[in-house]
C-alpha cells in the first residue's frame, strides 16, 4: 500500500445538496454529515449519538462518500503537483551542479530527489493501473448484462435440485486428516499475486443485522453516489449459500463445514493415501473425480458474478437472486470483491474478530472504519470473544476423537496421530475439571480460574497449543470427526463412550476387550458399506425404484443428528492460546447439583477494549454511531484512553419538536406511596405492586392507542402479572385496552406483535408488558400508534452477585480510574452504565419519525433523585425530562400533551 498521503486541508461541504443528501438536511444532519467529514480527514475518531429516526445512517453514508471523492481527488492533484515540483528541483538542481565547485554535495541531493521522483511515478503507475483494471472490470460487467438480457430466461428463479447421494464416494477418503502442507482449507478463488503500491482508501460499514445493513443500502441507491459506487455486501455462508442441499442444515458451522467438504470432493485435494498397491490409489483418484462438488464453485461464473453485481450496489437479496440466475456461489464471488470494493456492508463479527477478519480477506490498513448501533459495542467485543464448553461436551469429544483414531488407525501418520492423542487428553483433562468431585472442594458451585491456572490444573501446560490449533485448521479434524460420528452406528460410539463411565478400577485387560470389539465392529462396518459400493446393482426405472425405497427406509430408521462436540473444544483452545500472558480474561467453572453433565467452563474477556485497540490502531479513522450512545465515558475509557486527543464527542438533539415528547418522571402513585423497584425495599412489595397496578390503570386511561411497559426481568413481570390477575385489575384493564404479554419463546413474538399492532390501532387500544433486554427492548419499532406512551418500570440493574459480573467489576477497579471527586470506581461505573444502556434503548422504541410523538414515563424516585442517573440518559431526553413527586402533576401533563397532538391531528398539523 502506498505511504502516499495527502497533506493539504479538505473543508467540508457547506450545503445538502454537495453532499448528494437526497433530500433537504435537517440542521442536526447537515452537522453531523459536516463533522463526520472533518472528523474522517484528520484521521480522528468520532463518536456520534443521534435518534432513531433522524437519517443517522443515511449521514453517515453520504458524508463519507463525499468526502471520500474528494480525498481521491485531492491526492491525484497532489501527486501530479508533487511529481512536477521534483521535476523542476531535479533539473534546478543539475544545472547548478554544472557550475558548482561543491558537485558531489549537489549530486547526492539530486540522487536523493530522482528516487523519491522514481517512487511517486511508480504511484501514479499503479494508480493508472488500477484505473484500468477498474474500466476493464466495468466493460465486462455491462457485456455480461447484455448477455444476460438475451438469453434470459422466462424465471429466474434457481430451480430446486434433488439431493444427491454419494454414491460413488470413498467417504474414508476424506475422513482422513492431510499432512501438513500450509494452508488452512479454504479453497483459493485465484493464484496470490504480488502486493500492489496503491490500494485505495477502502470504507466499511459495519451494524448488527444484515436488515439493518440491506436498508443502509436501500438507502444508499437514492443517493447520487450510487451511480459510480462499487459496494460489497458480505455475509456467511448461512445467508448467502444456493445449495440447496447445504441450506438444509441449521447451523453456520454445519454449513461451513459441508460447503468445504464439498469443495474438496471437486478434487482440489491431493489424495494422501500411502499404500503401496498402485491399482488401489488409482481407483482411490477415480472415485475423488466421481465425487459429488458444489456445482455453484465455477471459477468463471463466479468471476462473472463478481463484476456484474459490484456495479449494482448490492444488498444481501441482490446476492442471492443474482447468483442463483447465474448459478454462481454469491458467498466466493462477495469475497473476490472485497479487494476492488470502495465499501463493503459487513455485520459486527466479520470486523470485531481477528480471525474471522483475516479469513475473509478484509484488510483493515488504512480504512475508514463506521460502527453503526454501535451502543453495546464492548459488551458486543466480549460476546464474541468469549466461549463456553459444557462438560457433556467434553465426554462427547473424547468419545468421538477415541472411535475415529480406533476406525483409521493404521492410516495416520505419526504427526497426525500424536495431535489427535493430544485433543483426546486435553478434551480429558478439561473434563476432571469440570467433574462433581472437582466442584465439591467448596463451598460456591462456581470457581473463576486465570487461564494460566487452568492450563496447571488441567495439567495441559506444556502443550504447544499453537500446534494443535494449526493442525486442527488445516486438516478440518472437527468436521471430520462429526462426519464420522454422524454415519458410524450409534453401537460403535456407545462402546466407546463405556470405558469414560466405567468405573476407575476397571482392568486393563476389560479395556483391551472392548477395544478389540470397536475394532471389529468398524471392520465390520466398512465392509457393508464396500459391498453397497459394488457394481451390479439395478439400473434405470428400476434403480429409481429401489433408490426411492432406500430412502424411506433410511428416512424412517433415521438416527437423531450428532452434535459437533469438537468445535466447541477448538474454539474453547484458541480463545486460551490468544490470551497469553495478557491476564485480561478469566475462566468461569458453574457447577449443576442436579445435572452434573451440564457443568460449563466459559472463557471470559475482561478487557473487550485491548481487542478494540488492534482495529483502532489499523485504521486511518474509526466512527462509532448510535441513537442512545450515552453514556460515552466508558468507551473513551476503556477504549480511548491512549488517544483522547482524536476522540471527538457529538450528541444531537431529535428532528421532532420539543413539545412531540413528554419525559416524565414520577416518584410516587395515585395514593401517594413511593415508587421504590429495588432490591431493599422488598418487603414492601405488595405495597409498591398495588401502587404501580393503580398507576397503570391511570395512564391505561389517559393515553390513546399503544402503551408498551418495560420491567426490569421477566420474574419481576411474572410476579406483577400474577398479582394483577388476583386483584381483579386484570379484567379492569382489559375494559380500557387489550393486554398483551411478552411471549417466552421466540417463535411467538411475530403473532404477538402482530395482534398488538391491530389492537393498538384500534379505537380502545392496546397494552404491551414486556421486559428490559428481552425480545422486545431493542432494535423493534414502536412508532405512531404502536407506542404512544413508553413506560420504564424501576431500574433494571442486573444480578450483582453474578461471578461474571462480579470478576468483571473487580477487574476495571483494578485496571482503570475514573478519576474526579465524588466519582465512584471503574466497576461501579460499569455496573450503572449497563443498567442504563438497557433504559436508553427501551426509551428509544418510541418516536421513530419527524412526524410522530409519544410521552415517555420512568417510574421509579430514584429517577427524580439521582442526578448521575439523568445524565446518563438520552441527551433528547434528559434536556425535556420534568420530575412528578405527585402522580397528579404527571396525570395533568398527560392530559394536555395528547388533548393538544389530538387536536393538531384534527387541524392536519400532524
Amino acid at each position: 500500500m502506498s505511504s502516499f498521503r495527502s497533506e493539504k486541508q479538505l473543508c467540508a461541504p457547506e450545503q445538502g445538496s454537495d453532499f448528494a443528501f437526497p433530500f433537504l438536511p435537517y440542521d442536526i444532519q447537515l452537522d453531523l454529515m459536516r463533522s463526520l467529514y472533518t472528523v474522517i480527514h484528520s484521521g480522528g475518531i468520532g463518536i456520534f449519538e443521534s435518534p432513531t429516526g433522524t437519517g443517522k445512517s443515511l449521514s453517515l453514508t453520504c458524508g463519507t462518500l463525499t468526502w471520500l471523492k474528494d480525498y481521491v481527488r485531492l491526492m491525484e492533484e497532489e501527486l501530479h503537483e508533487k511529481i512536477a515540483q521534483l521535476r523542476k528541483e531535479i533539473v534546478r538542481l543539475e544545472k547548478e551542479n554544472e557550475s558548482s565547485s561543491d558537485w558531489i554535495t549537489g549530486q547526492y541531493t539530486a540522487m536523493g530527489q530522482r528516487k523519491e521522483l522514481d517512487e511517486l511515478n511508480l504511484l501514479k503507475q499503479s494508480i493508472e493501473q488500477h484505473q484500468t483494471h477498474l474500466c476493464k472490470m466495468k466493460d465486462r460487467a455491462m457485456l455480461h448484462k447484455l448477455r444476460w438480457e438475451k438469453v434470459r430466461p422466462k424465471e429466474d428463479t434457481l430451480k430446486e435440485e434433488p439431493l444427491q447421494k454419494d454414491v460413488t464416494i470413498d467417504e474414508d477418503e476424506f475422513l482422513i486428516p492431510e499432512e501438513s502442507d500450509g494452508s488452512d482449507g479454504e479453497p483459493e478463488l485465484e493464484e496470490k499475486e504480488e502486493e500492489p503500491m496503491y490500494r485505495p482508501v477502502q470504507v466499511i460499514f459495519c451494524s448488527r443485522t444484515h436488515s439493518q445493513l440491506s436498508q443502509v443500502v436501500s438507502e444508499v441507491k437514492e443517493t447520487q453516489h450510487s451511480k459510480d459506487l462499487r459496494l460489497m455486501s458480505l455475509a456467511s455462508r448461512q445467508s448467502l449459500c444456493i445449495n440447496a442441499d447445504v441450506r438444509r442444515l441449521k447451523t453456520n458451522t454445519l454449513i461451513n463445514d459441508r460447503c468445504l467438504e464439498l469443495l474438496n470432493k471437486g478434487g482440489k485435494g491431493k489424495v494422501t493415501s500411502t499404500r503401496e498397491d498402485s491399482d488401489d490409489n488409482r481407483s482411490v483418484k477415480k472415485r475423488r473425480k466421481l465425487a459429488q462438488s458444489c456445482p455453484y464453485y465455477n471459477q468463471r461464473a463466479i468471476e462473472g458474478l463478481k463484476n456484474g453485481i459490484l456495479f449494482s450496489v448490492p444488498d444481501i437479496e441482490d446476492l442471492v437472486k443474482a447468483g442463483k440466475r447465474e448459478h454462481a456461489c454469491p458467498y466466493y464471488a462477495s469475497r473476490a470483491a472485497i479487494p476492488d470494493a470502495q465499501v463493503l456492508m459487513v455485520p459486527y463479527q466479520l470486523i470485531l474478530h481477528r480471525r474471522t477478519r483475516q479469513q475473509s480477506g478484509i484488510r483493515l490498513q488504512d480504512a475508514i472504519l463506521i460502527i453503526d448501533e454501535a451502543h453495546n459495542l464492548l459488551d458486543t467485543i466480549s460476546a464474541i470473544h468469549s466461549q463456553e464448553v459444557r462438560l457433556e461436551q467434553l465426554r462427547q469429544a473424547k468419545v468421538h476423537l477415541s472411535a475415529y483414531k480406533a476406525r483409521y488407525f493404521s492410516r495416520f501418520s505419526t504427526k497426525n496421530l500424536l495431535r489427535i492423542n493430544q485433543l483426546i487428553f486435553i478434551a480429558t483433562r478439561l473434563g476432571k475439571v469440570l467433574t462433581p468431585e472437582a466442584g465439591k472442594s467448596g463451598t460456591d458451585r462456581s470457581r473463576m480460574l486465570v487461564t494460566q491456572e487452568l492450563l496447571l490444573e488441567a495439567d495441559i501446560f506444556n502443550l504447544n497449543l499453537s500446534e494443535i490449533l494449526s493442525f486442527c485448521e488445516r486438516s478440518r479434524i472437527a468436521q471430520k470427526v462429526h462426519g464420522f460420528a454422524q454415519s458410524a452406528p450409534i453401537e460403535v460410539l456407545e462402546q466407546q463412550a463405556h470405558p469414560i463411565r466405567s468405573k476407575v478400577g476397571s482392568t486393563s485387560k476389560g479395556s483391551t476387550s472392548e477395544l478389540k470389539t470397536l475394532l471389529k465392529n468398524l471392520e465390520e462396518d466398512h465392509k457393508v458399506k464396500s459391498q453397497k459400493k459394488k457394481p451390479g446393482r439395478p439400473v434405470g426405472k428400476q434403480a429409481v425404484a429401489v433408490s426411492n425405497q432406500e430412502n424411506v427406509q433410511q428416512s424412517q430408521t433415521k438416527p437423531p443428528p450428532v452434535a459437533n462436540a469438537i468445535r466447541p473444544l477448538i474454539n474453547f483452545l484458541e480463545c486460551l492460546m490468544e490470551d497469553g500472558d495478557s491476564g485480561d480474561s478469566r475462566v468461569l467453572l458453574a457447577f449443576d447439583e442436579k445435572d452434573p453433565s451440564q457443568a460449563t467452563m466459559k472463557y471470559l474477556l475482561l478487557n473487550p477494549g485491548g481487542k478494540f485497540d488492534e482495529i483502532v490502531q489499523s485504521c486511518r479513522s474509526v466512527v462509532l454511531a448510535g441513537g442512545t450512545m450515552q453514556p460515552t465515558e466508558e468507551l473513551t475509557e476503556q477504549v480511548f484512553r491512549h488517544c483522547r486527543k482524536r476522540v471527538t464527542i457529538k450528541s444531537y438533539p431529535h428532528v421532532v419538536p420539543k413539545d412531540a415528547v413528554l419525559p416524565i418522571a414520577l416518584g410516587r402513585g395515585p395514593t401517594g406511596k413511593e415508587l421504590l423497584f429495588n432490591f431493599s425495599n422488598k418487603q414492601n412489595v405488595q405495597m409498591v405492586l398495588e401502587e404501580l397496578q393503580s398507576t397503570l390503570l391511570n395512564i391505561a386511561q389517559v393515553v390513546p392507542n399503544g402503551v408498551v411497559v418495560f420491567f426490569s426481568s421477566y420474574d419481576f413481570l411474572d410476579l406483577f402479572y400474577r398479582k394483577l390477575e388476583e386483584s381483579g385489575n386484570r379484567a379492569a384493564l382489559e375494559q380500557r385496552k387489550k393486554v398483551f404479554r411478552e411471549p417466552k419463546t421466540s417463535g411467538e413474538v411475530e403473532k404477538v406483535l402482530t395482534e398488538y399492532g391491530r389492537a393498538a390501532r384500534a379505537s380502545t387500544g392496546a397494552i404491551l408488558f414486556s421486559v428490559v433486554g428481552g425480545k422486545l427492548s431493542e432494535g423493534l419499532n414502536f412508532s405512531d400508534e404502536l407506542g404512544r406512551c413508553v413506560v420504564v418500570v424501576g431500574l433494571p440493574y442486573p444480578n450483582r452477585t453474578s461471578p461474571e459480573l462480579i470478576v468483571r467489576m473487580r477487574y476495571l477497579d483494578r485496571s482503570l480510574t475514573t478519576g474526579g471527586s465524588g466519582m465512584c470506581s471503574a466497576g461501579n461505573e460499569y455496573y450503572e452504565n449497563l443498567c442504563m444502556k438497557a433504559v436508553n434503548q427501551c426509551i428509544g422504541r418510541a418516536v421513530r419519525h419527524i412526524r410522530d410523538y409519544a410521552a415517555v414515563l420512568l417510574l421509579d424516585t430514584r429517577y427524580c433523585t439521582g442526578e448521575r442517573i439523568r445524565r446518563k440518559l438520552p441527551v433528547w431526553i434528559s434536556e425535556r425530562m420534568e420530575c412528578a413527586e405527585r402522580y397528579g402533576q404527571a396525570h395533568g401533563k398527560l392530559v394536555k400533551f395528547f388533548r393538544d397532538h389530538k387536536a393538531k391531528r384534527v387541524e392536519g398539523v400532524l
